[in-house]
């Protein structure tokens, strides 16, 4: 006798969708600020596969290659590469590396502070 399947109930399949519109949402990119050496400000779009950075004028499409620790994003073509760990960047471009630091409002100690008077 065959045996008939059973379609689990309308408020299970609705957590499922709502578990998966909660995962894909984790992986699109916020975008963050660096500040690196010289007041010149590195912004980052990165997500766990690939990222986007934006320089000075330059636009770069980076990838995720496997690294420790770290995160490691490259642009091979545009001799480009970001290593990030904690708070920390390390931005690549052709001969140039700049050490930079995550630059967030949110963060205590990155809030622009008032003068005293």
């Amino acid at each position: 006798m065959p045996r008939r399947l059973v379609r689990p109930p309308r408020a299970t399949r609705m957590a499922m969708a709502a578990c998966l519109l909660v995962a894909a949402a984790a992986t699109q990119a916020m975008t963050v600020s660096y500040q690196c050496k010289g007041r010149r400000v590195l912004t980052a779009e990165l997500t766990p596969r690939e990222g986007q950075l934006h320089f000075e004028g330059n636009d770069w499409t980076v990838k995720r290659v496997p690294a420790g620790r770290e995160a490691r994003y490259v642009n091979t073509k545009a001799a480009v590469s970001v290593v990030t760990k904690e708070r920390m960047m390390t931005f690549t471009h052709g001969d140039e590396t700049l050490e930079c630091f995550l630059f967030s409002d949110a963060l205590p100690g990155d809030a622009p502070r008032l003068k005293a008077k």
